[in-house]
């Protein structure tokens, strides 16, 4: 026993040694491309089990032979902290069970905002890097120190191996394609919402009462062709619906900004039916302690409208201190960010919600845009937990037998430092239940990337998606980000979207 606690001992001293003389320093990664994660001891990379898109499948560690499942992606989510992505399953990097324990298996899992997703890289003074988990606060490492092949990964305390040093290996390869170069005064949007009418005109709609045309969907300009009266406070510029209609009246606090003269408008979505255009907007209602907040439709025979009122969808009320004004509703559905679209059969149907208990589905009423009055159910599409691990704003596109399911996550607004990014997921139901492609059900957190971070294209999210008709009818993503490159600002960015074999969505 006298021979074990010595063995102990030196090994204690060894490590602390080691730790001394590697004093680590956190380090900032370069997001705008791929890396292998080459373990120092094996000369092996990181990858996952043969290449599995299935969730909880176990990372391990291969001889670099070029496969996909073999890059990964540094998302920030600030502290220094990151999420790390595998690029053939848009998984991230996570602990079996969120587990702290000392050999734990690590693996791969949708992006549910568990804290055993977080990792903090440091570099040593020999300039390999260790990767501890936050949650755990234990190391990335081979099992054993193997220097097999097919080798597990799992984590522990810092021993001094270098089988928990890694070599990152920049690839020089952007994650993702880059939005389309687009042009004007008409691109600095949030929640961008796109379309082209019979004439091959584009318009698009955002909020905080945006609004653009292009005709060529590369160059947009806002639009100023409309009355004065519609204008109100945004001269020269035609916000998406003006003037205010009189339901909203007591809705916000008149905005300073633009002298009280409209009402802040959230997060636009269009259908066009029969020659009518029915849009669907979100107010927001302030001052706000919470939720609360009304989705309203109007229509016109026009994109540019004039628009007429007609009526609210929904209404949320989540104050639980101040009583909800007449016609509100007590309900914790957050009535924003409104995605109106027509199944297969052509069943009207809206999705929306945000933050405080899921994303959401109804059927609409075609002869009034309003809530259906046989079937009022209402469906939860996709729930991922606390706030801090938010959804929000989903949009469903009806695809080669499936309904599609968009939505961000993350925190959106914050600029430079927004770690909003895009999930899919998908059903043959237009009622759900919607499943990633690591088979996670989206209301049980589950949900594939589609898009993250990376470079100067910083929170890439607020997103639908039309079909182009002036460019093959191809499916196109619309959405924001935040250009790094510009302080920030919120940018329209557009890429078309190709599909797997397997059927799953992908930015070309």
């Amino acid at each position: 026993m006298r021979k074990l606690f010595s063995c102990i001992a030196v090994l204690a001293v060894l490590a602390s040694t080691f730790i001394s003389a590697h004093a680590a320093t956190p380090i900032t990664i370069n997001t705008s491309v791929q890396y292998k994660i080459k373990n120092v001891n094996s000369g092996l990379v990181l990858g996952i089990s043969g290449a599995s898109q299935t969730a909880g499948s176990n990372v391990v560690q291969w001889a670099d032979n070029g496969t996909t499942d073999h890059l990964w992606h540094f998302m920030p989510m600030g502290n220094g902290q990151y999420n790390i992505e595998n690029m053939l399953t848009h998984q991230v990097l996570g602990v079996a069970n969120a587990s702290t324990a000392n050999g734990a298996q690590v693996l791969q899992w949708a992006d549910n905002g568990t804290s055993d997703h977080l990792w903090v890289v440091t570099q040593a003074a020999d300039g390999n890097f260790m990767i501890q988990n936050v949650n755990s606060g234990k190391y990335l490492e081979v099992y054993m120190a193997s220097t097999s092949n097919t080798a597990t990964i799992d984590q522990w305390d810092s021993t001094g191996c270098n089988c928990q040093e890694w070599q990152l290996v920049n690839t020089q390869v952007s994650p993702y394609p880059a939005p389309r170069a687009v042009a004007g005064n008409g691109i600095f949007v949030h929640d961008p919402y796109m379309l082209r009418d019979t004439s091959g005109k584009y318009w698009l709609y955002g909020s905080h009462q945006t609004l653009a045309t292009s005709t060529d969907g590369v160059n947009f300009t806002m639009y100023t062709n409309c009355t004065s009266t519609q204008m109100g406070g945004y001269a020269p510029n035609c916000p998406p619906i003006g003037p205010d209609f009189s339901s909203w009246n007591g809705l916000q606090t008149p905005k300073a900004w633009n002298n009280g003269a409209n009402t802040d408008v959230w997060a636009p979505s269009l259908m066009y039916v029969n020659g009518t255009y029915y849009q669907y907007y979100s107010i927001p209602y302030e001052p706000s302690t919470g939720a609360e907040a009304v989705i309203g439709v109007a229509t016109s025979t026009s994109p540019a409208g004039p628009w007429i009122d007609k009526g609210f969808v929904t209404k949320s009320w989540t104050s639980s201190t101040t009583s909800p004004p007449s016609g509100f509703w007590k309900t914790t559905d957050n009535a924003i960010d409104p995605a109106p679209f027509q199944d297969a059969s052509g069943n009207w149907w809206m999705a929306w919600g945000s933050w405080t208990d899921g994303t959401h589905l109804m059927q609409l009423n075609p002869s009034t845009g309003l809530q259906s009055t046989t079937n009022t159910t209402v469906y939860t599409l996709a729930q991922r937990g606390s706030p801090s691990a938010g959804e929000e704003g989903p949009f469903i596109y009806y695809y080669n037998g499936y309904y599609y399911y968009f939505a961000p996550i993350n925190v959106c607004c914050n600029g430079t430092t927004s770690t909003y990014r895009t999930i899919v997921g998908r059903s043959t139901s237009v009622t759900g239940p919607y499943v990633d492609r690591g088979g996670v059900a989206l209301t049980a957190g589950g949900g594939t990337i589609l898009v993250s971070t990376h470079g100067n294209i910083i929170g890439p999210g607020g997103g639908s998606v039309f079909t182009d008709t002036g460019n093959g009818n191809t499916p196109t993503y619309v959405y924001h980000y935040y250009d790094g490159n510009n302080g920030g600002r919120a940018t329209l960015g557009i890429n078309q979207l190709g599909f797997t074999a397997d059927g799953w969505p992908f930015l070309k």
